[in-house]
């Protein structure tokens, strides 16, 4: 934006014959102050040193003033240089210096970020690159910002080939959401410390923990405020388990959880929405004992109607109280959007999936305007026609890895650790594909709030909730979903779904259950639907 200053000057020729000439009007222009920096965010190391950032003003004279006093700042000519000590401190420390050019009021402002790491700053890629990263309270770390997910395949969507592997443009880093497993939300704004900082000459992003365990989302962006990518942050004091069950090696807990023990509300972990790697939150209430009814070994109730109307209506209380959407955000820039969001149409590959990585708090639900004859659960695409080497695009789509391949089949969008993957083929049992499910209930026991699997690991897996095709959440301490990386292929009954493990008349199945009557497609029996958002309990890579 810019002044326009007009200064007209009279020229009065004085003398016999001489007359007036006309005014001569002269515009000049006069910009208001400005002030640019070479970099606005610096990464030092833990040692001695100092950085000369390039200072661009249309103003002879400019100040600083620093919010810490570990830095010293040195101004010549259009540079200023910081100079720091090292730091011998437990945890990186961050210093903001405004750089500030014009007199009041006609002033402008540059904001630098200094991160300075410390000595025990850790490197979470070192053993590979991931969509989620395990840390601790207090601590300093790093991460490698310039690969999504693993680097792998993208299973068969042609996002690659569009979008390539590397993370190009990144301009800053951003502080998505933290939250952790507390009701009041009092504890949230602690998971992460201060604002995440994008390193641009190494490509990696720095960030420090807080006192609180739980988790976040940390993104980075473009110079245009897009996001590029975002990892899930998992912070948690505990040293993750594993167990042996069904010829794979299980985590102990739900992916996001902070402990294992039964009716602990941070058992719970976060909900996706499958093939997605975006975390969402689940109910933050705690756990409360569902009254269930009682029937003999045919299914006959065994109570009187008057019984039968305390219990539901005892249920339907319960229900009101524990499923309540959790907009938990700490610190973190955007907001949780998780009902209207209705997924762009998307017809042919790679469909919605870099909408969704744009928008990683944003419920994509389930469509049902299109008109392609049949009710389609897919946040991805919502039609399934033949692509490359004549796979079909949407039912062997392989989002989270082609699971029947074998070995390496965890692809960039798998939203596990290190080491880990969203659970294979037949992880829970063999799936019957004339049926859609398979009956597994003799291998599980109930639990408080949740199940044990006894045919399995033994682990005890919780009933964490779910937000369902249209995103509320809803069964929380009722019902079990958990998801494998199976996709159902081209079965009539599949309609945009993949393999999951479910409770259905609190019976346990592993598979989808068919659509019974798509104007009804929110109902229980679409588990299954991809739009669903559920628990997830990875396993160790085989390699």
């Amino acid at each position: 934006m810019k002044r326009v200053l007009y200064i007209s000057i009279l020229a009065l020729l004085v003398g016999v014959g001489c007359k007036q000439e006309a005014a001569e009007v002269i515009q000049a222009e006069a910009q208001y102050a400005s002030v640019a920096l070479s970099s606005t965010s610096v990464v030092l190391d833990s040692k001695e040193q100092s950085k000369v950032i390039f200072v661009a003003s249309n103003r002879e004279e400019w100040q600083t003033k620093c919010s810490a006093d570990w830095v010293d700042i040195s101004i010549e000519g259009n540079t200023l240089t910081l100079f720091v000590d090292s730091n011998s401190e437990a945890t990186s420390r961050l210093a903001v210096v405004d750089v500030t050019a014009g007199i009041a009021p006609d002033v402008a402002t540059c904001r630098l970020k200094v991160l300075q790491n410390s000595e025990n700053t850790h490197n979470l890629s070192s053993e590979g690159t991931a969509n989620c990263y395990i840390a601790s309270t207090d601590g300093s770390y790093t991460f490698n910002a310039s690969i999504k997910g693993n680097g792998a395949s993208d299973g068969y969507t042609n996002y690659i080939l569009n979008n390539g592997l590397r993370i190009k443009d990144g301009a800053y880093a951003l502080l998505a959401w933290e939250s952790t497993f507390d009701g009041d939300k009092t504890r949230s704004c602690d998971v992460i410390k201060g604002e995440p900082i994008f390193d641009s000459t190494k490509g990696e992003i720095c960030f420090t923990t807080g006192k609180s365990e739980g988790n976040a989302l940390i993104a980075i962006c473009n110079g245009k405020d897009e996001i590029l990518w975002s990892w899930h942050i998992w912070v948690t004091n505990a040293k993750i388990g594993t167990s042996y069950g069904k010829k794979l090696y299980w985590m102990d807990r739900n992916l996001g959880a902070l402990t294992a023990e039964i009716g602990d509300v941070a058992n719970r972990g976060m909900l996706y929405q499958w093939g997605r790697k975006e975390p969402f939150l689940p109910s933050a209430v705690e756990y409360i004992d569902m009254p269930t009814h009682k029937y003999d070994e045919d299914y006959n109730l065994l109570e009187s109607q008057e019984e039968y109307d305390a219990i539901e209506s005892e249920r339907v209380r319960i229900r009101q109280i524990v499923n309540i959407q959790n907009t938990q955000r700490g610190d973190g820039a955007l907001e949780w959007q998780y009902v209207g969001a209705v997924a762009p149409v998307a017809l042919t590959a790679p469909g919605n999936i870099e909408y969704a990585v744009q928008h990683p708090t944003t419920v994509l639900s389930c469509r049902s305007d299109i008109p392609i004859g049949e009710y389609v659960f897919d946040w991805y695409l919502q039609q399934d026609l033949a692509g490359a080497n004549g796979m079909m695009q949407q039912s062997q789509s392989f989002l989270w890895g082609n699971a029947e391949a074998g070995t390496d089949y965890k692809s960039i969008f798998d939203p596990c650790p290190v080491g880990y993957a969203v659970p294979p083929c037949g992880a829970f049992g063999t799936l019957d594909r004339n049926y859609a499910c398979s009956y597994v209930s003799d291998e599980w026991e109930t639990a408080s709030c949740g199940w044990r699997w006894r045919g399995g690991n033994g682990d005890y897996f919780p009933s964490s909730g779910n937000l369902d095709v249209s995103g509320l959440i809803g069964e929380t301490g009722e019902k079990m979903l958990y998801w494998t990386a199976e996709t159902f292929g081209t079965s009539e009954n599949s309609f945009g779904k993949s393999a999951t493990l479910f409770v259905a008349f609190n019976d346990v199945y592993y598979g989808i259950y068919p659509i019974l009557d798509p104007a009804e497609a929110g109902a229980w029996y679409s588990y299954g639907a991809r739009c669903y958002a559920a628990s997830v309990r990875c396993v160790k890579e085989s390699k």
